[in-house]
C-alpha cells in the first residue's frame, strides 16, 4: 500500500507533467491558430484577385466551345445520352423506432457516470455541474438519435474528464491530476491531427509553392494572375476570329 509521502511524489511529479502539457498544448494551439490565419488570409486574397479572373474565364472557354462546335471543330457532347438511375436499388434504412437493449444499457451508463443529480453527496461548483448538464444533454440527443457510437464518445470523454472525480481526498486529486494528463495528452493529438489535416489541403500546398518560390526570388501568385490573364486575352482573341468566319 502506498504510503502517505508516496502519494505525495506522485502528486507532485503528475502535476508538473500536467503543467509541462499545458504549455505544450498552449504552444500547439497557438501554432495551429497561425497557421489557419495564414491560410484564411491567402484564401481570401486567391478569392478576391484570381476568383474573378476565372469568373470571367470560364464562360469564356464555354463560349469558345460553343463557337468551336457551330464551325464544326469540336464534336457536341451527347445531351442526349440517358443514364438508367431506376434500375440502381438505392434502399434508405429507416431510422429505429424503439433503441435496442445496448442502446439503453449504454444511455444509463452515461446518465450514472455524468448526471449532476447521481452525486447529491458531493458539493459540485457551477462549472463542473454546468458540464455535467452539458454532457447529460448532448446523452439524451444522442439517445433520441439511435446513436450509439457517440454515446460511446461521451462516455469516453467523460472518463478522462478530471471533472468527473469529485471527491476532496488525496487520492482524488491525484486520479484529477491524473486524468487532466490523460485529457491534454489526448487534445496533442488532436491538435497533431489538425496539423497534417491543413498541411494537406489545396490551399497549404499552394502556400508551400509561393514560399518556395519565394525563397528563389519570384513571386507565384502575382505569375498565376498574369497566366489567368493571358489566357482571357488568348479566349477572347480566339472568340473574335471564329465569329468572323
Amino acid at each position: 500500500m502506498p504510503t502517505s509521502s508516496s502519494l505525495s511524489v506522485t502528486s507532485d511529479t503528475t502535476r508538473e507533467q500536467v503543467a509541462t502539457l499545458q504549455l505544450e498544448v498552449a504552444a500547439r494551439e497557438h501554432e495551429l491558430n497561425e497557421l489557419k490565419a495564414a491560410l484564411l488570409a491567402l484564401q481570401t486574397r486567391y478569392l478576391s484577385n484570381i476568383g474573378p479572373l476565372y469568373a470571367e474565364l470560364i464562360p469564356l472557354d464555354a463560349s469558345v466551345a460553343q463557337e468551336e462546335i457551330r464551325l464544326g471543330l469540336r464534336l457536341a457532347d451527347d445531351e442526349d445520352t440517358e443514364f438508367e438511375l431506376g434500375s440502381a436499388n438505392f434502399e434508405v434504412q429507416p431510422c429505429a423506432s424503439t433503441p435496442s437493449d445496448d442502446l439503453k444499457r449504454m444511455f444509463r451508463d452515461v446518465a450514472k457516470a455524468v448526471h449532476p443529480d447521481r452525486t447529491p453527496d458531493l458539493h459540485l461548483d457551477e462549472r463542473t455541474r454546468y458540464r455535467r448538464h452539458s454532457l447529460m444533454a448532448e446523452a439524451n440527443r444522442a439517445y433520441a438519435d439511435r446513436d450509439a457510437d457517440r454515446l460511446r464518445l461521451i462516455l469516453r470523454a467523460w472518463e478522462l474528464d478530471p471533472d468527473a472525480v469529485a471527491a476532496d481526498d488525496p487520492d482524488a486529486e491525484r486520479a484529477r491530476l491524473q486524468r487532466r494528463a490523460a485529457h491534454l495528452g489526448a487534445r496533442l493529438v488532436e491538435i497533431e491531427s489538425e496539423f497534417a489535416d491543413l498541411q494537406r489541403s489545396a490551399i497549404a500546398r499552394l502556400r508551400a509553392r509561393i514560399d518556395d518560390a519565394r525563397a528563389q526570388g519570384w513571386d507565384l501568385f502575382a505569375e498565376m494572375m498574369r497566366q489567368v490573364r493571358r489566357e482571357i486575352a488568348t479566349a477572347h482573341a480566339k472568340l473574335a476570329r471564329m465569329r468572323e468566319r
